[in-house]
C-alpha cells in the first residue's frame, strides 16, 4: 500500500461540501482502487504533520491567499523545502501549485488577467507533453478551474509543463515537486456548483457552458504512479 499524505490547506465553499463534501474527499474517493492508505490532515487547522512519514503528498486548494503567510502555511513551506532530500513525489492542486512555487522562490499574485472560474483548455510544453503526469492527455484538455491568484513568476529552478492565456498551469521542480494550477479532483457537478455560487457574487465566468473535462482526473491516477 502506498501511504498518502492529504495536506488539507481549508474547506470548500459550504454550498459545495453540503452537497458533494470537501476535496481530500473527492481525492480519495478517486483514488480508493489505486492501492492507497491515506493520512487526512488539516494544518489551517492547527493539527501537525510529519514532512518525511509517507511516501507521498497532495495539497489542496484553499479559499486562501499564499501571500497572507499564515504561520501554518509557512510551516508547510518549511516541510516542503525539507522534502528536497527526498525523492518522494509532491502534487500541489491550486493553492497548493501555488505554495510549492512560492516555497522554493516563486511569485504569486492576484492575476491581473482576472478570476479563472469554470472549464478551460491548457496547453503542454514540449516537457509537459513528455511527462509521465500528464499521460493520456491530449493538448488543450478540458480542465476545471476556480482561482483569482496565479503564480507569475515561476522557480528559477521550476520547468513549465503546462499554460493558458490566463498563465502558468503547472510545472515540476527538482523531479519531483508537481504542481497543477487546475483540480484534477473536482467533478463536474462539483464545477457547476462552483460556477453557480462563485457568478452569484459576481465573478466573470469566461464560458458559462462549463465543458466537461474527460481527463483531468488523470493528473491523480498517473501521479500515484509516480509513487
Amino acid at each position: 500500500m502506498k501511504d498518502i499524505l492529504i495536506l488539507d490547506c481549508g474547506p470548500s465553499l459550504s454550498d459545495v461540501s453540503k452537497h458533494y463534501g470537501t476535496a481530500p474527499e473527492w481525492i480519495m474517493e478517486s483514488l480508493k482502487d489505486k492501492g492507497c492508505n491515506f493520512t487526512w490532515v488539516k494544518p489551517y487547522d492547527g493539527e501537525q504533520f510529519q514532512p518525511i512519514d509517507s511516501d507521498a503528498w497532495i495539497i489542496t486548494g484553499s479559499p486562501r491567499s499564499v501571500y497572507e503567510a499564515s504561520d501554518w502555511m509557512l510551516d508547510i513551506e518549511e516541510g516542503l523545502r525539507k522534502m528536497q532530500i527526498s525523492p518522494k513525489p509532491v502534487l500541489g492542486i491550486c493553492f497548493g501549485h501555488q505554495l510549492i512555487a512560492k516555497s522554493f522562490g516563486g511569485e504569486v499574485e492576484l492575476n491581473p488577467k482576472g478570476w479563472e472560474l469554470g472549464a478551460y483548455p491548457v496547453q503542454f510544453t514540449e516537457v509537459g507533453k513528455k511527462s509521465q503526469l500528464f499521460s493520456g492527455m491530449d493538448d488543450n484538455a478540458i480542465v476545471y478551474e476556480s482561482h483569482q491568484d496565479s503564480v507569475t513568476v515561476l522557480p528559477e529552478n521550476a520547468v513549465e509543463l503546462a499554460r493558458n492565456n490566463k498563465g502558468n498551469q503547472a510545472f515540476i521542480i527538482h523531479d519531483n515537486f508537481y504542481g497543477v494550477q487546475f483540480h484534477p479532483e473536482f467533478s463536474w457537478e462539483v464545477m457547476k456548483m462552483y460556477v453557480s455560487v462563485r457568478s452569484g457574487t459576481g465573478v466573470k465566468v469566461d464560458d458559462p457552458s462549463i465543458p466537461e473535462s474527460t481527463q483531468g482526473e488523470l493528473v491523480l491516477f498517473n501521479f500515484i504512479e509516480l509513487i
